[in-house]
């Protein structure tokens, strides 16, 4: 590795064919390509950073390997390797990028020991490698790269250069180079986000279906509304429960086994309260719910995050929101037709028979986004003599390890105040949501001395505030990318609190639709916005936790706000009460949020 970096050439002076065949057709992964360069933010200036970086690797290659070749290997330098290389013509070629790849393999590779010195067939193999993982990074910029001779290449020769079919060399600008890979990491990926999103209109559109039957099942078996708040903090118990073991396993299997199997859960959990003939039973279904949706979310936003950078995030996330939300547009109306025509228990079980379908959909449809450790040819000997394999209990042991580990993480990260306002502030909003929309609403609707709405009726007004979320998801998504996410975060939570303190007082259906819009918009926001920012700001290898922490601070909110709010309905006597304390605490969050964030935004500046 101290030689200058080439192609191996025959007696000839012909470049070897690699053992990869590559053409300017071949691109490499976007996910690899941005690990290669580590990229994080995406902004103009990390960009021209790296493009500095990139063009200086083969200057600065000179003075960092030489200690680990042998006297005897060590190969004399071309003449020209004492020249610029291209540091003040402001462009990068083909050999400033592999050797840049080759100084990243090495720090990749965890096999790699940097006090041994290698011989020149290893040296050989990693350095052909490079070129190869390199020609592949460039040709993601060959429509904007300028084609220069190879003999111009930095003043080099053509020993010098990567033959690329034949083709003549290409150079980069710095403005090509940073203007290229905006417009990359702003694309959304269309591929790997529409099979997801379909999958993930069928999973709403099964909760949807189950919406507005619920508060029916209550009135059969006699509830109150603190019991009933019980069964929805149940839910919230088992996410709480079921969190952290899920961002685990899913970092430590991959994103599709949970995309797949936590299907099954919901499957038994949601057509056993076609059974439930009392309080524990709808317990006991929505604790198996919980756990089933704790590991599907979970798996559902790490795909997300894998496949999308800061630039797109909110984007990217907002076909997949669109497609939940399609779901429970479409299922509350689906659901309550059913409840009227088959009755409440049929429509249960056959709600957990189509999760049992969707697992078979979703094993076909999605595929992995989650990149394992670097692989290279040269690590194969390594992996054959290593043939040992754990017993259950290590595994079991690894994961309560890994557990306690991951919620050490947790402290570290709330010391960050850009993470630590954002997990509050979630768990004030899904306080208010738990309490108001999922145990409140559904009860004001269905009460016989108010509403009354009939299993139909209830389905359209959640139809009705869906279709605003599958409408406007695309447009706020885009908007709170532009507009950042936290004050995307304060605009939702600012919206959803209004909505709840007018809709007790609003006297005709006009205004409550009015009031339930706005209530729809602002959870719109709130869908994308929390997960966007928190996975801005941390690094790729604590995002996993840092995502079940916001996660689990919803599930806490979602816990209290369920069975506070029930209790507090129950002890007033009056809905309207409980929907007003939810919304005065939601707005008192809001105000001392934005307070903060603009009190470190000035702080930040001065």
């Amino acid at each position: 590795m101290g030689r200058t970096l080439r192609w191996k050439t025959t007696s000839s002076g012909e470049s070897e064919t690699p053992t990869r065949q590559t053409t300017a057709t071949t691109l490499m992964d976007q996910q690899l390509m941005y690990r290669y360069l580590q990229l994080q933010s995406f902004s103009q200036s990390e960009l021209h950073d790296k493009f500095d970086e990139i063009r200086q690797a083969r200057r600065d290659w000179y003075s960092t390997v030489w200690w680990n070749t042998t006297t005897e290997e060590q190969p004399q330098r071309h003449p020209d390797d004492n020249v610029d290389d291209g540091s003040g013509d402001g462009i990068i070629g083909p050999n400033d990028m592999s050797v840049y790849v080759l100084k990243r393999i090495t720090q990749l590779d965890k096999s790699f020991d940097h006090s041994q010195p290698l011989d020149m067939e290893q040296r050989e193999e990693m350095e052909k490698y490079a070129q190869q993982e390199a020609t592949l990074i460039l040709n993601h910029f060959r429509a904007v790269a300028s084609p220069q001779h190879q003999e111009q290449e930095h003043g080099a020769t053509t020993n010098n250069a990567i033959d690329n079919n034949d083709e003549p060399n290409m150079t980069l600008s710095k403005e090509d180079f940073t203007n290229r890979l905006i417009e990359m990491a702003s694309a959304i990926d269309t591929k790997r986000t529409l099979p997801i999103s379909l999958s993930m209109l069928m999973v709403g559109s099964a909760v949807g279906i189950v919406t507005p039957v619920m508060p029916f099942v209550v009135e059969q078996m006699g509830l109150t509304a603190g019991e009933y708040g019980m069964v929805v903090s149940a839910f919230a118990v088992a996410k709480v429960a079921g969190n952290v073991p899920s961002a685990i396993l899913v970092e430590r299997h991959g994103r599709k086994p949970y995309l797949v199997h936590s299907l099954g859960l919901l499957a038994i959990g949601v057509g056993g309260i076609g059974l439930a003939t009392q309080l524990e039973h709808l317990v006991a279904c929505r604790l198996l719910t919980g756990f089933g949706v704790a590991a599907l979310s979970t798996a559902a936003t790490m795909t997300i995050a894998d496949i999308s950078t800061p630039l797109n995030r909110a984007s990217t996330m907002a076909p997949i929101m669109s497609g939940f939300a399609a779901g429970t547009a479409l299922g509350p109306a689906i659901g309550g037709i059913l409840a009227d025509k088959l009755g409440i228990p049929p429509t249960f079980y056959l709600v957990g028979v189509s999760y049992l379908g969707l697992t078979a959909v979703n094993r076909y449809l999605l595929t992995e986004t989650k990149l394992g450790p670097m692989s290279y040819p040269w690590q194969e000997r390594i992996k054959k003599q290593d043939s040992s394999s754990s017993t259950p209990a290590e595994v079991v042991a690894s994961v309560s390890i890994a557990v306690r580990d991951a919620v050490g993480q947790w402290a570290p990260l709330m010391s960050d105040s850009r993470v630590k306002h954002v997990v509050i502030m979630n768990g004030f909003y899904w306080f208010a949501l738990a309490g108001a929309q999922m145990t409140l609403l559904p009860l004001m609707l269905t009460d016989p001395e108010g509403l009354a709405m009939s299993a139909t009726s209830v389905g359209k007004v959640y139809m009705g505030m869906s279709l605003v979320q599958v409408l406007g998801n695309p447009i706020v998504a885009h908007f709170v990318d532009q507009i950042g996410k936290v004050r995307g975060i304060v605009t939702g939570c600012a919206l959803i609190s209004s909505s709840m303190v007018a809709l007790p007082i609003c006297w005709n259906m006009e205004q409550m639709g009015g009031a339930l819009f706005f209530w729809a918009l602002g959870s719109t926001m709130l869908s994308t916005a929390p997960v966007a920012h928190v996975s801005d700001v941390v690094d790729h290898e604590k995002r996993a936790q840092a995502i079940a922490l916001l996660r689990t601070s919803g599930d806490i909110g979602f816990l209290l706000g369920a069975t506070g709010t029930g209790a507090l309905a129950d002890w007033t006597g009056n809905l309207d009460v409980a929907m007003h304390t939810s919304a005065g605490l939601l707005l008192s969050a809001t105000g001392w949020f934005a307070t903060r964030q603009y009190l470190n935004h000035k702080i930040k500046q001065q």
